[in-house]
């Protein structure tokens, strides 16, 4: 063939390997046949001898296909269809004999159904055959197969032969789910539950070991020579399989038996749910996953939050309480909190895919349904109370921090939740279906997920405030884990200021939430004071030096809180009647006052910050007479103190306060572009704009730097600029 035969020469060539495969599918029955009637004296002598002759028939076939295949010969691979009797009838009934003998070589019977699998896989693909296109003898080929394989690894996923062909099983499963010539093949699988739940059992494997792999840089994977790659396709492939109409419901059945009855199984799906999910979309900031679509995407969160749901029951079947095995759910969250913080770029995938979707309506409300399970869960997981218990506040002390080291990880995945919010917006703006395509499943409510997002963030807060006030304060920090967690705690406040701003806005479904991210914003703000206090007095005890660019951390961040005080202070959500201050009125005078407190001095003398305390102290002082609280006369008490001090603006308050926010990445104190993703400091931010006068401040986006100029920036431009330049002269730099 590689001479250019002529035509007589292609058509003998055909003519061979027609008759070839008439000649090999007898033999797949032959040989089935004498394996159907021998009887014990024969096996162990015979049973051996056709195990060899049917691996080399199966191999020799796939050459074949492959032979027709590259050089057109359609005859031979319509021919060859037939050979399906090899694994289907003789393959077949050797794994039925062998069941019986404990004596069988496990390595050779592993090596003649690796070659069977392979085979079926390749007439898969070309699925013509009389053979294939009869459910039941594929469907019973394939449960034998599964339960051989199964036996042979176990828990896990196989090595050399064993793993090749507990894939190549996945992938024909994956044929029969969704290849439309295997429409009557998924009926039949449908309606057997016990292949079903195998095939369930044999699909995990490969999602565990992709797990491990997947999460490392691509130059430190290892994969087996000559093996099937552990890979983004394959996960693809595994996940819409399982995914799929025929697998689902038992897939999420099974979960929910085994996970009450084996913890440990559990534990294991969704720490592989929560690393694939992470992994996945930790290469995808832009959408891209390789070339795999973004429907990988809905279907890793499918699983994360079936994972997270069932193992939050098992966890509550077996201790029977809230109280008890704090540990065991502080694991658990812990484990989620890498998956929360890709959730905002879970949702952006997901809300563009729903636009191209047949059915948008369905789509945008299958990934809020299954996204709010995730956040539930570890709402439930992440508190110590009962679900009760989750709407009142103060909750019950507990603290998902267990060390310093603990406090970026829950700033990262408690700012995710608010980044979340305008991509749960565009979902919610999809009309919603009017009935959903799963049997039993309670219906979205608008605006749920976006409250228990906002829910996550003041429980990570208030863990992280929990531990720096009443656990970990007097614990041996260390320098590097303190600076860590004071820079997360700072992108965290600038995240929490932008989301109060975006309410306030019109981004509607956080304009409700803003008190909860006031709570938030408190408890940040409380845990960066608290942690720099203590390291503060550490470094006066012990002549320890204390970064100096703290202080200017507070400062930026107190400017920074006033103003988003001032913003909720005039949303509609905390308006209440002047009669009695509610909570959300204690909230924005305490949270006030630490920004006063902590802030620059000229930030008192500001007269929108005057105003607001005016406005403050007189409802307070309004609702003296009907609430006399502890809590709300020390409240009156520093609202009028504060007052009291307060002097007159002097000419160079607006340099200082233009300075402190000069020091965010965006100096822009109304920011409400939660799309960024950049640090808190100036020059950190993706994409900074820097202001072309000055040179100090810096913007998220030339939106943000249009709107301060108008705001005030105009005025102390050339002020910050000359600052700017007198600094580098005294410190000896050319400007």
């Amino acid at each position: 063939m590689a001479n250019s035969p002529d035509a007589e020469t292609v058509a003998a060539l055909d003519r061979a390997i027609q008759a070839a495969a008439k000649r090999l599918s007898a033999l797949g029955m032959r040989m089935a046949a004498i394996v159907r009637r021998g009887d014990r004296a024969f096996e162990n002598a015979a049973t051996e001898r056709i195990q060899a002759q049917l691996s080399v028939a199966c191999q020799l076939v796939q050459h074949l296909i492959g032979f027709g295949r590259d050089h057109g010969i359609s005859g031979s691979l319509q021919t060859l269809q037939s050979c399906a009797t090899l694994p289907l009838e003789c393959g077949h009934a050797l794994m039925a004999k062998s069941a019986a003998n404990s004596n069988q070589d496990a390595q050779l019977a592993t090596y003649v159904l690796s070659k069977q699998a392979l085979l079926v896989l390749r007439l898969v693909g070309i699925p013509t055959s009389a053979q294939l296109l009869q459910p039941e003898p594929l469907l019973a080929w394939l449960s034998g197969a599964a339960s051989r394989a199964l036996a042979l690894s176990g828990t896990s996923l196989g090595r050399g032969l064993l793993r090749n062909l507990q894939l190549n099983l996945c992938y024909i499963a994956t044929a029969i789910a969704s290849y439309p010539p295997f429409t009557a093949h998924a009926a039949a699988l449908q309606l057997d539950v016990s292949l079903q739940r195998s095939m369930v059992q044999l699909l995990e494997l490969p999602l565990h070991a992709a797990a491990e792999v997947l999460q490392l840089p691509a130059t430190q994977r290892c994969d087996e020579p000559n093996g099937l790659p552990l890979d983004w396709a394959l996960v693809s492939d595994v996940m819409g399989t399982l995914m799929s109409d025929v697998l689902t419901r038992t897939f999420q059945e099974q979960q929910a038996v085994t996970n009450s009855a084996d913890r440990s199984h559990a534990s294991r799906l969704l720490q592989t749910a929560a690393q694939l999910f992470a992994a996945a979309l930790a290469s995808a900031p832009n959408g891209v996953i390789g070339d795999i679509p973004a429907s990988l995407c809905g279907s890793l969160l499918v699983l994360l939050s079936l994972a997270c749901r069932e193992h939050g029951r098992a966890i509550l079947q077996q201790q029977q309480g809230w109280q008890q095995g704090t540990e065991s759910r502080r694991d658990l969250a812990r484990q989620l909190l890498p998956a929360l913080l890709k959730l905002p770029i879970a949702l952006r995938l997901q809300a563009e895919r729903a636009q191209l979707h047949a059915d948008p309506a369905m789509a945008a409300a299958r990934t809020l349904r299954y996204a709010s399970i995730l956040v539930i869960q570890f709402n439930l997981l992440a508190s110590s109370g009962t679900p009760e218990m989750i709407d009142r506040r103060p909750w019950p002390e507990y603290s998902l921090v267990g060390s310093l080291d603990d406090v970026p990880a829950c700033c990262a995945a408690a700012g995710a939740m608010v980044r979340a919010l305008p991509h749960v917006a565009a979902l919610e703006a999809q009309p919603q279906p009017a009935q959903w395509d799963e049997s039993g499943a309670a219906d979205y409510r608008r605006g749920q997920l976006a409250a228990y997002s906002v829910r996550c963030t003041i429980g990570l807060a208030s863990a992280m405030r929990h531990y720096c006030q009443c656990v970990g304060s007097g614990g041996p920090w260390s320098a590097a884990a303190a600076t860590a967690a004071a820079e997360a705690l700072w992108q965290l406040h600038t995240t929490l200021c932008r989301g109060i701003h975006a309410g306030a806005a019109g981004l509607t479904v956080a304009h409700p939430l803003i008190p909860g991210l006031l709570a938030a914003l408190a408890d940040c703000w409380n845990v960066h004071v608290c942690m720099n206090e203590a390291l503060q007095g550490r470094a006066a005890s012990s002549d320890a030096d204390v970064s100096d660019s703290k202080p200017r951390h507070l400062l930026a961040m107190s400017v920074a809180q006033a103003e988003a005080v001032m913003i909720a202070a005039a949303s509609a959500v905390l308006v209440a009647a002047a009669s009695q201050p509610p909570p959300a009125d204690e909230m924005l005078a305490s949270t006030m006052l630490s920004a006063i407190k902590f802030g620059p001095a000229a930030l008192s003398s500001s007269p929108p910050v005057q105003q607001a305390l005016d406005n403050v102290f007189g409802r307070f002082k309004a609702g003296e007479a009907s609430s006399r609280t502890d809590y709300h006369r020390a409240l009156l008490a520093n609202l009028q103190y504060y007052q009291q001090q307060r002097r007159e603006p002097q000419p160079g308050d607006a340099l200082e306060l233009a300075q402190a926010a000069a020091t965010r990445s965006c100096a822009y104190l109304r920011c409400a572009n939660l799309a960024s993703e950049g640090g808190p400091a100036a020059g950190k931010g993706a994409g900074t704009r820097r202001c072309s006068k000055c040179r100090v401040a810096q913007y998220c986006d030339t939106a943000c730097s249009r709107a301060d100029w108008r705001a005030g920036h105009r005025r102390t431009c050339g002020a910050l600029g000359a600052a700017r330049v007198a600094e580098r002269e005294r410190a000896g730099v050319e400007g």
